[in-house]
Order: structure tokens, then sequence, then C-alpha cells
């Protein structure tokens, strides 16, 4: 279930085609939850329509530290207040550039629906080495046509971040990052295809690595 999940996530990020939810039926949220493998702070915190920062914090952590698969955590009452500044919950920190050096970007971010491009295409130069641009989990890594080798981060704030034309991928799916930390190793014949989601909506890598979230 969880890779037919994440399958269907990338398919609006590369297809771009778009997923309607399925309307539940209203329900009382429950006041706990049992981790299962794969889960982070920031996707039960999503489910349940909360900041991750909220959740850590009535459980007596922080978003940095690790869950573990079948530790119960407890979730906010809608009544229950938990006072978190609002820097908390942003991303203080700039992406940093998704390679050693800057490349030219020889395809550019587009909407225009004759010829939409939710990413951008870096030329391929000097640099191999793919880094990570924000600190997050990798939570997919797979093939595609097109895209060779891939990599998906999961960060705060429902923001996502994907490489793609990797040779050689070198974090497994799980694994919690830190900024610049390494990816995978670039094709030799392809340049870097980068892009960045807030849930499911695509935003303009170029700008984000010039001015932050």
């Amino acid at each position: 279930m969880r890779k037919l999940r994440y399958f269907l996530i990338f398919l609006g990020f590369f297809l771009l085609s778009p997923v309607s939810a399925k309307q539940s039926p209203k329900s009382e949220i429950p006041t706990s939850y049992r981790v299962v493998k794969g889960d982070s702070w920031f996707g039960i915190a999503r489910k349940f329509k909360i900041s991750a920062e909220t959740l850590a914090k009535l459980n007596g952590r922080t978003t940095t530290e690790n869950l573990y698969e079948r530790e119960l955590l407890r979730i906010p009452k809608g009544n229950e207040k938990i006072s978190v500044s609002s820097p908390e919950s942003l991303i203080k920190e700039k992406p940093s550039y998704p390679l050693e050096r800057k490349e030219r970007v020889v395809k550019k971010f587009s909407e225009l629906t004759y010829d939409p491009h939710k990413g951008i295409q870096f030329q391929r130069g000097t640099s191999s080495l793919v880094r990570a641009s924000l600190p997050g989990k990798v939570v997919h890594v797979d093939y595609m046509d097109g895209y060779e080798n891939f990599v998906v981060l999961e960060h705060q704030n429902g923001l996502y971040t994907v490489y793609g034309n990797l040779e050689r991928i070198q974090v497994t799916e799980g694994q919690e990052v830190k900024s610049k930390d390494r990816l995978g190793i670039l094709s030799k014949d392809k340049g870097l295809y980068f892009q960045v989601n807030k849930q499911k909506q695509s935003l303009n890598p170029e700008r984000i690595l010039e001015g932050g979230i």
C-alpha cells in the first residue's frame, strides 16, 4: 500500500494528473496514533491537519528526533491547544544548491498548458554530486523512463523535492538527511532534473533557490 501511495504521488509530480480526494464522512479525531513503517512527523501531522511541531511538542519531542515503528503518539483533541511560536513552524533555512557548482538551466519551469514543465533541467556540466537542498526524509527511491533513477525527499510544511537523472543513488527510503547531504551521482549524459512541490502544487525551483521558501 505504501508503495502504491507514493507511486500515485509521483504520477502527480511527473505526469501532472489532477488527483481528486474522496470526501470522507465527518468523524471524531482520534486521540492517539500508532506509528507505522515509513511515517514521518510531517506526514502524520498532515493526516490530522496540525503542524508537525505541535504534534512533536505534545509528545515531548522535536521534529529532529526519529520516530519508532509501533510507537504510540498523542494527537491533540479539537479543543486542545499547544503553543508553538510561528517561526518554528516555518522553514528558516534557505535551500542549498542541489549540485556542487552552479550549472546553467537548459529547460525552465513552465505552467503553460501547451508546454508544461514542473521542474527545471540543469545542463550536464562538471558537477556530478547531487545533494539534498533541504533537510528532510527520503520517502521514495525509484526508476522512471525519462527521469532515470530519482529520489524524492519530504520536508516540513508539505514540501517535497525531486532529484532525477541519477546514475547511482546513495540513500535509502526512510533515511533522514541534512541540507547538502549526498543523495547520489548524476548520469554521465544528462543534467539534473530538480522539482519542488508544496503538496500538489509545483513551485518554481529557480525562485526557491534564489529567494528561499
